[in-house]
């Protein structure tokens, strides 16, 4: 019974979630909106759905203008949205197209490269799943999995995480596409639930792409064919009364949601200078009721002098500080505010401890991100570091922002940034796609090192967040050699954690 009412709360949270989500993306969002579309020519006895998708967006209130892409760039002047289908021949696109400020969604997967979406290695970065010489894959992608209800696009769609039916298996040709995107972008669906085989991705204005390109504007990728379009699952009648066939068939409702969001008011980066959030910081912080989990009797001074630092810092702040032994209950969590989870606490004995907790948590110890489920379980694989023993990567001490935008940037800009001081010790993860990722390690764009999860949203192992949830790259000894920088996101890390999260809003 216990575990039943848990994972009642759980869902409500993530249905909660969801609502708010999808409060950002207005029903009606595309009405009045001037769309560019994108088309080829239509070819003697190939099926086009692109008269099909102009007409339907006029019903919705959108005035839609074709172009070739001969006219693309010149066309593009004006508009709310541009979208190109598959039925361009990419070839002949302006690469110029990748720095409109306007919003662009495909279903181009040739484009996605031009657009700086994926990288150029066709059935690698990216994939035109063609029925004849990939037969099973491509029926197997009559099925998809949505990430996370968290995600923006899933909550407007009304779709929750898990599998479901974006086409109606039809036995035709539909060619449907795939992309492998940066981490910088948001995976909202996947084929055969693998983070890199994005059915729908979505990079926010900000967001770091591919090669380090900073996106100039929202940027949808979505995995229709050249006719798709016209078996997109549509629940309707009394299947759309029945929550399950409801959920089950949701292509119709995905493909409006993914124009919807790209059209939608972006998300705003912080402005406030550093003083300012610190101070938003000291305000939050005061009566706020912190526990701080670390090993006791450390025998290694730079590990405890760091600890020491830390606590300073924080009392400093305002924060009411308790510390844990790692040996002792999670109990000790209740009735504070906040969890910090110190690196100087070790795998083995703090074990899965606080996985549970219904509280933010600010992970440190980079090595415990599987015993939390924020990552999956295998060591060297799905997690590592970079450090000077025998890691495959040396030490380091910069970081990539891929999601300037995100509260816990800090307001700095995408690409390169000095974290610490020093070359040293700095984790790396493979988390899955609910996952918020912040920062990755330079030449190493898979490897992300900082990065959070929504309260609701789906961690590893389908493990529905309690509570937020953040990985801060800090090992043991290196408090005192963050940067100005490196401290101010930290900061700004601690004052999203205490934030009301989109699931408590009413």
């Amino acid at each position: 019974m216990l575990k039943q009412a848990l994972m009642a709360l759980l869902c409500s949270s993530a249905a909660l979630s969801a609502t708010a989500l999808a409060d950002n993306v207005a029903a009606d969002a595309l009405k009045n909106k001037r769309i560019l579309f994108v088309t080829g020519p239509v070819e003697r006895g190939a099926p086009n759905d692109d008269p099909l998708i102009k007409d339907y967006l006029g019903t919705l209130g959108a005035t839609v203008t074709v172009a070739s892409a001969a006219d693309a760039l010149a066309a593009a002047n004006g508009k709310d949205l541009v979208m190109i289908s598959s039925t361009v021949n990419a070839r002949e696109l302006d690469r110029r197209l990748g720095a409109l400020t306007v919003p662009v969604a495909t279903w181009n997967a040739y484009a996605y490269p031009l657009l700086n979406m994926t990288g150029d290695k066709l059935h690698q970065d990216f994939s035109v799943v063609r029925e004849k010489p990939f037969h099973n894959e491509n029926h197997a992608d009559y099925y998809a999995h949505a990430t996370s209800s968290t995600n923006a696009i899933l909550a407007a769609a009304k779709i929750p995480q898990g599998m479901f039916a974006p086409l109606l298996f039809s036995g035709g040709v539909t060619d449907p596409s795939w992309g492998k995107p940066a981490r910088g972008a948001d995976v909202a669906v996947s084929f055969e639930g693998d983070y890199n085989k994005a059915a729908v991705f979505s990079y926010e204005k900000g967001a770091l792409m591919m090669g380090n390109t900073v996106a100039p504007a929202r940027r949808v990728g979505l995995f229709l064919g050249d006719n798709s379009w016209s078996i997109l699952s549509d629940a309707q009648g009394p299947a759309a009364q029945d929550p399950k066939e409801f959920a089950w068939f949701s292509g119709r409702r995905l493909f409006d949601a993914s124009l919807r969001w790209a059209v939608s008011p972006t998300q705003a980066p912080v402005t406030s200078s550093f003083a300012e959030q610190r101070a938003a910081l000291a305000r939050a912080a005061k009566g706020k009721k912190l526990l701080f989990v670390r090993r006791y009797d450390l025998p290694w001074p730079e590990n405890e002098a760091s600890d020491q630092a830390q606590l300073a810092w924080l009392r400093e702040l305002g924060f009411d500080v308790s510390t844990a032994d790692h040996m002792e209950p999670d109990s000790r969590a209740q009735g504070k505010d906040l969890v910090i989870i110190s690196a100087s606490t070790n795998k083995y004995k703090l074990g899965i401890k606080y996985a549970d907790v219904h509280l933010p948590i600010v992970l440190l110890e980079a090595k415990a991100v599987d015993a939390l489920s924020m990552v999956t379980r295998r060591r060297n694989t799905d997690y590592g570091v970079n450090d000077h023993k025998e890691s495959l990567y040396p030490p380091e001490n910069y970081v990539d922002i891929a999601r300037s935008f995100h509260p816990i940037a800090a307001g700095l800009p995408a690409g390169q940034l000095k974290l610490f001081k020093t070359p040293g010790v700095l984790a790396w993860s493979r988390p899955p796609a609910g996952a918020q990722v912040i920062a990755t390690i330079p030449n190493q764009p898979e490897h992300a090192t900082m990065f959070a999860y929504e309260k609701g949203a789906t961690m590893a192992n389908d493990m529905v967040a309690p509570g937020r949830r953040a990985l801060f790259p800090m090992d043991a000894p290196r408090f005192p050699d963050l940067t100005e920088q490196g401290r101010a996101i930290y900061a700004a890390l601690l004052l999203w954690a205490l934030s009301t999260p989109p699931s408590d809003h009413t």
